[in-house]
C-alpha cells in the first residue's frame, strides 16, 4: 500500500470541485430531495463499520452497539441532524463521529425501539458480520482510533469493489481474481505462478499489475471525492486516509 499512498499524495487537488454525494446531502439541508436522500442512503450503507467500532472500543456491548447505530441512522436518514451541521462538520468523517458522540449522550439505551425509527431503518446490520469486521479494531489506543482505522478500511474496500466491477464488466473476473492479491504492494514473488495461470508473459503480468494499482489510486481518490466538499478537504481525506492505512 505504500506506493499506492505516495502516488495518491502526489496528485494535483481539482481547480474546480464537482458536486459529490455529501455535498449533495449538506446542500440539501433537513428538507432534502429523492437525489439527496439516496446520497445519503448510500453514505451510510458504506459507512456503518467505523460507528460500530467506535462504539464497541468504547465499551458497549454486541447488542447496544448494533442498536446505537442503528438508532442514529434513523436519525440521520430522518434528517434530523443535518440542520445541525456546520464548517466544523463539512467532512463526512467528522460529521459521523461527532453526531455519533452527540446522539449517544441524548439517547437512552432502554429507548431501543424508538431508536430504531419504528422499524423503518433501511440500514441493515448483522452483527456476526460487525463483530468480525470490528474484531481488530477492538485493541486500538482509543475509541477514536478504531473509528479511523474502519473509516480508512471502509473507503479502501469500496474503492477495490470498484476495481472488481469494471473487470467484472470485461469480462475478466478470474483475471482480477488472480492478480487482485498483488495489489497492495506485495513483492513479486508470486508473478510467476500468476502468468502461468493467466497464460501471460512475466513481463506482462508486471506491467498489468501496475496498471491496476495506479486505477486502484484513482479510484481511492474518486471515493475520498465523493466525501469531501472541496478540493483542500479531499487533500486533507487523502492525507489523513494514508496515514491511517499506514499504521
Amino acid at each position: 500500500m505504500n506506493e499506492t499512498g505516495a502516488a495518491i499524495s502526489d496528485r494535483t487537488a481539482h481547480a474546480e470541485f464537482p458536486s459529490t454525494q455529501w455535498s449533495k446531502v449538506l446542500h440539501a439541508g433537513a428538507g432534502g430531495s429523492t437525489v439527496s436522500f439516496a446520497a445519503l442512503e448510500d453514505l451510510c450503507q458504506a459507512y456503518w463499520p467505523p460507528l460500530y467500532s467506535f462504539l464497541r472500543r468504547q465499551g458497549q456491548s454486541p447488542p447496544d452497539a448494533e442498536d446505537l447505530v442503528q438508532g442514529f441512522l434513523a436519525r440521520v436518514l430522518a434528517r434530523e441532524d443535518l440542520a445541525q451541521v456546520g464548517p466544523e462538520k463539512g467532512r463526512f468523517r467528522t460529521f459521523l463521529l461527532t453526531s455519533l458522540r452527540n446522539f449517544v449522550i441524548k439517547q437512552a439505551l432502554r429507548d431501543k425501539a424508538l431508536k430504531r425509527g419504528g422499524g423503518k431503518v433501511t440500514i441493515p446490520i448483522n452483527t456476526e458480520e460487525a463483530e468480525r469486521l470490528c474484531g481488530p479494531d477492538l485493541t486500538a489506543d482509543s475509541p477514536e482510533a478504531a473509528f479511523d482505522r474502519r473509516f480508512a478500511q471502509a473507503v479502501v474496500t469500496r474503492a477495490f469493489a470498484a476495481l472488481r466491477e469494471e473487470h467484472r464488466a470485461r469480462g475478466k473476473e478470474e483475471f482480477f481474481a488472480t492478480l487482485a492479491p498483488f495489489l497492495d504492494g506485495a513483492e513479486p514473488e508470486g508473478y510467476d505462478a500468476a502468468a502461468a495461470k493467466l497464460g501471460l508473459a512475466l513481463g506482462t503480468v508486471a506491467v498489468t499489475i501496475h496498471r491496476m494499482r495506479s486505477r486502484l489510486r484513482e479510484l481511492l481518490r474518486a471515493e475520498v471525492r465523493q466525501l469531501c466538499t472541496s478540493a483542500a478537504e479531499e487533500e486533507q481525506e487523502m492525507k489523513h486516509l494514508l496515514e491511517v492505512w499506514s499504521r
